[in-house]
């Protein structure tokens, strides 16, 4: 490994996380310089707002927090608990990997569950409407009186009656001028 990704005492394996200590180291040099004499409160609230907003998470920053928790922990006038200092990794790479392919084994697993669903689904949609616009098919084209063509169908049952009113009617007077009855 060369110089270049080391950052104070520490040795990193890739570039991403040398400028994510060089970004830490620069944090760190601001803040020092800024609390140079600060008072326990600023130093508590430093502390907890760097472990609340994952300020620090490589080595070097993880020194840093590690400095300020020991002069919380000494300090008397410390105005709360000090909390334990998070770890954001994880550092046994087998069970790691072997979760990690877990996990995408299980991502794989439900991707095609998932896919099989949605087939189903759509063909299950398909058959859905081709059977309503079958079902529009046999509204629209049957004889059946239904809620598309119920007043077409109403006038002309009450026009066939009317019509055979009338022709009853025309025999009936029909038949009273062959007998001769008058009203």
């Amino acid at each position: 490994m060369s110089k270049e990704n080391q950052v104070k005492d520490y040795l990193f394996l890739n570039g991403q996380d040398v400028m994510l200590a060089k970004k830490e180291l620069e944090k760190i040099e601001k803040l020092e310089a800024k609390m140079g004499d600060a008072d326990i409160e600023l130093l508590y609230k430093v502390y907890n707002k760097s472990i609340e907003n994952r300020t620090f998470q490589t080595p070097v920053g993880m020194e840093f927090m590690k400095k300020l928790k020991g002069i919380l922990e000494i300090n008397p006038g410390t105005p709360g608990e000090v909390m334990p200092i998070p770890v954001f990794a994880a550092f046994d790479t087998e069970a790691r990997t072997d979760k990690e392919a877990e996990d995408k084994k299980k991502t794989s697993v439900k991707a095609i569950k998932n896919a099989s669903a949605l087939k189903w689904s759509l063909f299950i949609n398909g058959v859905m409407v081709v059977l309503i616009i079958l079902m529009f098919y046999i509204l629209t084209t049957g004889d059946n009186p239904n809620v598309l063509n119920y007043e077409h169908a109403i006038i002309n049952k009450y026009s066939a009656w009317e019509q055979e009113l009338d022709l009853r009617e025309a025999k009936v007077r029909e038949a009273e001028k062959t007998l001769n009855i008058a009203e």
